[in-house]
């Protein structure tokens, strides 16, 4: 998989009519896939686009995104996908920090000003041939540039090869032992970086997606892969919550799924054995991974979850982590350092920013900026962050974010925010606020005005009055002591 593209095309020239993608009642062949991928690039080409230009997409729909991916990459672009949920304002400075040529819509509605916009809608595309004259993005050319909240909380935009991304696809296909039969079912977001890579690590085995907007939960999302012929799934550990917490012992569940992929976030060790116990024939891969490795990291494999509860696993193939004191000298197995990663798949930097690249890319390795530590098998624990960006439900969260937003908002004299776990998401944000004139809080005024500042995901899930915030006497929040108060 060192070139998706070649892979794809390989696929629908062998057995043009295979399933490829099933989305919202829409389905396509390999064929008619790369047949619309064709008219896109077509008209990319015709934009004027020119080779080695960046092509921003602002895309909710599974088919639409995918057929703009691998257009893009036809085209011989970088691709940027951006997330359409984000204030209007986080947009207009990711597409001038990216600077694309083009960007792809699915509508007409309110898009940042500069680049050219066109339609972006794959079941409005006819399929067509690849034209002659393009020059497709090489394997070791810019292919992506993916937006990450990063260790500063600013937006990063990370650049990868297609090598690199196709790279890590196909290792996780080994891992996982796919095949050409089997089909995943996800329905996180096709621009997160997860989105991305299910797909083509299907695509790397030669299977078939099945994408769904909005979560499902419980006996309706096995229901739901049943009834779409689905042999496994890949989403976040509030997934897997929420399917196993409903079931009763002994429930009937729907067969014909074999794995199941968990990643972004923290898998509890009572999900794991409620899991095994309810799904016996479900094979459950724990995974870690990070959008500078584009995607997936470290596996844990279901032989490997009773013995190593709590590890994230070992490195992919050609990967290495290791773990090193602050002065950057290696510790021993067992005890606890900062995360670095080496090997191929690691990203080549950050867009425009040489000094945070810099930074990152060490002659170790790259520096994670999480903490943990690793056994003599060479499987990894991870124990956190050593910054305030946490993961709620899967998708990183900035709580320096959320604090500057909160007094953006001109009604509080001071504010903090903490994470505090959560049994579904992981974690989750509260805030803790001094009303600048002693008035009631009026949570949903609040939360209101949040909504024009902050992605869905960064709200607070709690807003939580004080008179006074405890602060150290160098002005930090006493972390503990909010703690404390959110527990009451």
């Amino acid at each position: 998989m060192d070139n998706a593209l070649e892979t794809l095309l390989d696929l629908a020239r062998e057995q043009p009519e295979r399933p490829l993608l099933t989305t919202e009642g829409r389905s396509f062949t390999r064929a008619g896939f790369v047949g619309r991928a064709a008219a896109l690039a077509g008209r990319l080409a015709d934009s004027g686009l020119a080779h080695g230009e960046r092509v921003a997409t602002l895309l909710e729909e599974y088919d639409n995104f995918f057929v703009a991916m691998m257009a893009a990459w036809l085209a011989g672009a970088a691709l940027v996908p951006l997330n359409k949920s984000l204030p209007a304002a986080d947009l207009e400075w990711l597409v001038a920090k990216a600077a694309p040529r083009v960007l792809l819509t699915e509508d007409d509605g309110a898009a940042p000003e500069g680049p050219l916009r066109l339609p972006a809608v794959a079941a409005e595309l006819p399929e067509a041939s690849l034209p002659a004259a393009l020059a497709p993005v090489a394997p070791d050319e810019l292919a992506m540039i993916m937006f990450t909240s990063g260790t500063t909380g600013v937006p990063k935009g990370v650049c990868h090869t297609l090598r690199a991304i196709g790279g890590n696809a196909g290792r996780v296909a080994r891992v996982l032992g796919l095949t050409a039969d089997d089909r995943i079912f996800i329905n996180t977001p096709p621009y997160f970086t997860s989105g991305i890579c299910h797909f083509l690590t299907l695509l790397a085995a030669g299977g078939s997606t099945v994408g769904r907007r909005g979560f499902f939960f419980g006996d309706g999302l096995l229901a739901e892969m049943a009834e779409l012929g689905c042999t496994g799934f890949g989403g976040a550990p509030a997934h897997l919550v929420r399917v196993v917490e409903p079931l009763a012992d002994g429930a009937t569940v729907p067969g014909g799924v074999r794995f199941w992929v968990s990643s972004g976030d923290h898998l509890s060790l009572d999900t794991i054995a409620r899991a095994r116990r309810l799904l016996p024939d479900v094979a459950l891969f724990n995974m870690y991974g990070l959008t500078e490795v584009g995607g997936r990291l470290c596996v844990l494999p279901p032989a490997e979850l009773e013995r190593r509860r709590g590890s994230v696993g070992r490195p992919l193939a050609d990967m290495a982590v290791t773990v090193r004191a602050p002065d950057g000298a290696p510790v021993p197995d067992g005890e606890q350092g900062e995360l670095y990663v080496d090997g191929p798949l690691v990203m080549g930097g950050y867009l425009d920013e040489p000094r945070l690249t810099d930074a990152a890319l060490t002659a170790r390795g790259f520096r994670t900026g999480d903490f943990g530590h690793r056994d003599a098998d060479g499987f990894v624990w991870v124990a956190g962050r050593k910054d305030d960006i946490i993961k709620r439900g899967g998708e990183k969260v900035s709580i320096v974010h959320i604090q500057e937003a909160l007094r953006t908002l001109g009604r509080f004299a001071d504010v903090a925010v903490i994470a505090v776990d959560d049994a579904i998401l992981g974690h989750v944000p509260v805030a803790f606020v001094v009303p600048a004139d002693g008035a009631p809080v009026k949570r949903t005024a609040v939360m209101r005005e949040l909504r024009g500042l902050l992605p869905a995901s960064s709200l607070p899930s709690r807003i939580v009055p004080l008179d006074e915030i405890p602060r150290t006497g160098s002005g930090k929040a006493v972390r503990g002591e909010l703690l404390k108060l959110a527990a009451t």
